[in-house]
């Protein structure tokens, strides 16, 4: 296969955005998968395989950080070149137009299929076709121009995509001069500061662009297939240790009955509704809404965090603080609370689970003030849809705490609200 060719801006800020599209969904996948696994032994496990579950949670759990890492410094790519960070993205599953072939993506629980899955999108350059490689230090010809508007999107691996994007990188470096290609705010770009993730970047001249590119390679995309703490040598380890277990108890099932891919609410982006599965069990699809709602928001202030302008740095800190704080004391509780919640009539002994569906409204506020305004206004309406789902029959123990924490959340914006 043809190498990814990068040969104006424009290619490279559509690449790196498809790149940042690619990682959001990546990690949705993954975390999807982390929220169906099961938890003790009450749910069918031996102590041996509770284990065995208990260690590729944890190991998941590690991927999709980094996965949050690869994303961000994409993001930060993007603004230094004179791009926009890319937090939106289809929702799952993709459309098979969407993106290359190899890339057909969508929610599936925790079992061979998905880990199948994993093995597959994390597959290093070496299993890559034949012609897929390329000299460390071949360039694009100077002067080169097949294709002023598009890019060509002809690779099979993201580890492919990211090594087009470092060339690319190089070769608009020599083209346009460094100083002329990162143009960004530099005080827009994000470190490991506001989000305490090693390898975090701040994207401002060609080298540090390319660390942050190989950041992103060698801890998945594109690492070597001797690199042992790679994302596809963990998956590959998971998938080993799985058909072991299974081959002792062919009866073991790791994960929880949950449905692939589903919905509440049906996004009006979706290409066709075959692939999908409606929870139609009430306190489920309410259960459900709330976590797009919390999930959404997280998204913008993420966004926020990217384009910053006008913040202090102590309102830089709180707004990554409850951006995290929102993953971790709502996002995970509650998407785990859902895959042990019912799907409804039309799915009979299967569960319900988190869609991560973003609306059209998923947009980032352009101005400070405007940000931490809406920002108060939308956790108060969900700390009060919490409350009010609580006050519902089966609704699930966890609304409790997730709505002290999004209540939590709240008072840290009342004053932009001027409450």
């Amino acid at each position: 296969m043809a190498e990814v060719s990068i040969e104006n801006r424009a290619q490279l800020v559509y690449l790196l955005t498809e790149a940042a599209e690619l990682e959001h969904n990546v990690l949705c996948s993954y975390l999807y998968a982390d929220f169906c696994m099961k938890a003790d032994a009450s749910e069918g496990l031996t102590a041996d395989q509770l284990n065995a579950v208990r260690r590729w949670r944890s190991a998941i759990r590690l991927i999709a950080q980094q996965e949050m890492l690869h994303l961000a410094s994409a993001c930060n790519l993007l603004t230094a070149v004179g791009g926009a960070p890319q937090l939106r993205r289809p929702n799952l599953p993709t459309s098979p137009r969407a993106y290359p072939a190899a890339f057909q993506l969508r929610l599936v629980p925790f079992g061979m299929e998905a880990v199948e899955q994993f093995v597959f999108l994390e597959r290093p350059a070496s299993l890559e076709p034949e012609g897929a490689t390329r000299s460390p230090n071949q360039l694009p010809a100077l002067g080169k121009v097949s294709d002023i508007f598009s890019s060509e999107r002809n690779y099979e691996t993201l580890g492919q995509l990211y090594r087009g994007i470092e060339d690319g990188l190089k070769y608009l470096t020599q083209k346009y001069s460094e100083e002329r290609l990162f143009i960004g705010r530099q005080a827009a770009q994000s470190d490991a500061r506001y989000f305490g993730m090693p390898g975090l970047i701040a994207v401002r001249d060609l080298a540090s662009a390319l660390e942050a590119v190989k950041v992103i390679i060698e801890q998945g995309e594109g690492a070597s297939i001797e690199t042992e703490d790679s994302h596809y040598k963990r998956f590959l380890s998971m998938r080993d240790e799985y058909r072991d277990l299974l081959a002792a108890d062919p009866h073991f099932v790791p994960g929880r009955p949950v449905l692939t891919s589903p919905y509440a609410t049906l996004p009006s982006d979706l290409a066709t509704a075959l692939d999908v599965n409606v929870v139609d069990d009430p306190v489920s699809g309410d259960a459900c809404n709330l976590f797009d709602g919390c999930y959404e928001l997280m998204v913008q202030m993420l966004g926020r965090l990217f384009v910053h302008a006008e913040e202090t740095e102590a309102e830089l800190t709180a707004l990554a603080d409850t951006a995290v704080g929102l993953m971790v004391d709502v996002i995970e509780p509650l998407g785990c609370a859902i895959t042990l919640l019912p799907a409804g009539p039309s799915h009979l002994g299967f569960n319900a689970g988190p869609s991560f569906r973003l609306s059209r409204g998923a947009s980032i506020p352009t101005h400070d003030e405007a940000a931490r305004f809406v920002f108060h206004e939308r956790l108060s309406e969900l700390s009060a849809y919490c409350r009010f789902l609580q006050s519902q029959k089966r609704a699930p123990q966890v609304l409790s705490s997730v709505g002290e924490a999004l209540t939590g959340f709240a008072a840290l914006f009342v004053t932009a609200a001027g409450a």
